[in-house]
């Protein structure tokens, strides 16, 4: 029996409940009254009989009500890991016995160390995972949870400061922590970058490319062997815009049509549409942003004008209309992409027909393993690669792609631009690309 996890759309907080007995059955019935707090979307964990872990899902709503965390999603994700765990040994989570190596707590950071180093799980993910639940058993220790040991041991640590005040220097800086930290090493096959940020290289991309857009097929794993699979069209865009604007999933899923418009001809003899002509992300108009930022994505002008002949496409008015009988308050501001039951695209949607395309990859390119979100670091690095080509310096390219990308660090950014510095005239590859994309 695997866990599951479950994104309820508007989950309510704060409504008065009553609690029936139906008679014949002597079942019990929970109404639930009022119109309460609503705290948007909320991922809660069940087993797949249907029963709810209900001490998972009791921290996250937690911190959704009473912290006012505006998303859990990363939180859940490493509960649902946690718990699988737990569930493939047949461990308690507050099961704590004398010996240490067999507590849950753990045993799970051999997990995810064993995980790191058999290359399944990227450092930042195992750091993530490890964090969460040290918070997750945090939450009930402060309200006096009896456990028969403790799940960790609080420590205190040095760390020699690295600022670049003078009287800062040579001093030190003290941490509480536990000891389930992970101290894994740096990843420094790849610059540095985790393996999410790791660019396709020509070939990679080259057959992608191939797949999704040339052939338009993906194979899905049945029980009954292989089968080929059409991708959608609105699949295709959301890889375009990934590939060549460097969309995140979650803006890709909320973005709004009312963002698309028709170049104009001065317009359409430019590659990109860049600045006010680009593509505005911004969380007032319902576009999910990360950490809520608010920035312009430039986009090839032939791929808007593709996707304002999408809008307008029989396809997507019909979805557009089922998505407006279904959402009224967001008439006026549906989504680009609409499933063809007239709801949002889900990142499990996204990630399915991903998972689609890559296993067609795999038939020519059996060590293709990326993540759908490489796309983005691809589009970095070519697109990097092409504003260097035209003589611009690294400094104004690293400017312009940060401002572009919404990236807060440079770090990750000087990991492209050692990729870029390997081949710079694979510009030509991106060039190829592109004009491949503006004929299709």
């Amino acid at each position: 029996m695997s866990i599951i996890l479950w994104e309820v759309p508007n989950f309510k907080i704060d409504q008065k409940t009553t609690i029936s007995i139906i008679e014949g059955t002597k079942q019990k019935e929970v109404d639930f009254d009022g119109d309460g707090s609503n705290i948007g979307r909320m991922p809660l964990l069940f087993k797949e009989c249907g029963s709810a872990i209900s001490v998972a899902n009791n921290w996250l709503v937690h911190m959704k009500a009473n912290l006012h965390k505006k998303e859990v999603n990363t939180h859940a994700q490493g509960l649902l890991h946690f718990f699988s765990f737990l569930k493939d040994l047949n461990i308690e989570w507050d099961h704590m016995p004398n010996s240490i190596r067999n507590r849950p707590t753990y045993a799970f950071k051999k997990h995810l160390k064993d995980s790191y180093r058999s290359g399944s799980l990227a450092r930042s993910t195992a750091n993530s995972y490890m964090r969460v639940v040290v918070n997750f058993y945090k939450f009930y220790l402060t309200r006096n949870y009896l456990f028969e040991n403790p799940p960790f041991q609080f420590e205190l640590i040095k760390i020699k400061s690295s600022s670049s005040h003078e009287f800062m220097q040579n001093s030190y800086i003290h941490i509480d922590t536990t000891d389930l930290r992970l101290n894994l090493p740096k990843d420094t096959s790849f610059y540095g970058l985790s393996r999410k940020l790791i660019p396709f290289n020509d070939k990679e991309w080259n057959i992608v490319d191939k797949c999704y857009r040339l052939e338009g097929k993906g194979i899905s794993n049945t029980t009954d062997g292989d089968k080929l699979v059409s991708l959608s069209i609105e699949f295709k865009l959301a890889v375009a815009l990934s590939r060549y604007s460097g969309l995140r999933r979650e803006e890709l899923i909320t973005l709004r049509s009312n963002s698309i418009y028709k170049p104009g001809p001065e317009q359409l003899t430019q590659k990109y549409l860049i600045h006010s002509a680009g593509i505005l992300l911004d969380p007032k108009l319902g576009i999910k942003t990360k950490n809520s930022t608010i920035r312009i994505v430039e986009i090839p002008s032939s791929l808007m004008l593709n996707l304002h002949e999408y809008i307008n496409s029989h396809r997507y008015i019909k979805r557009r209309k089922l998505f407006e009988s279904r959402n009224p308050q967001e008439v006026d501001n549906p989504p680009l992409l609409i499933t063809q039951q007239g709801a949002y695209y889900s990142l499990k949607t996204l990630d399915a027909r991903w998972g689609e395309l890559r296993n067609a990859v795999k038939k020519e390119y059996n060590t293709f393993n990326h993540k759908f979100h490489n796309l983005r670091s691809t589009y970095a690095t070519y697109r990097l690669k092409e504003l260097l080509d035209t003589g611009l310096s690294e400094a104004a390219a690293l400017d312009y792609l940060q401002s572009v990308m919404g990236h807060k660090q440079r770090s990750t950014l000087f990991g492209y631009l050692k990729f870029c510095k390997q081949d710079l005239s694979a510009n030509q590859v991106y060039e190829n690309s592109i004009d491949l994309l503006l004929k299709g």
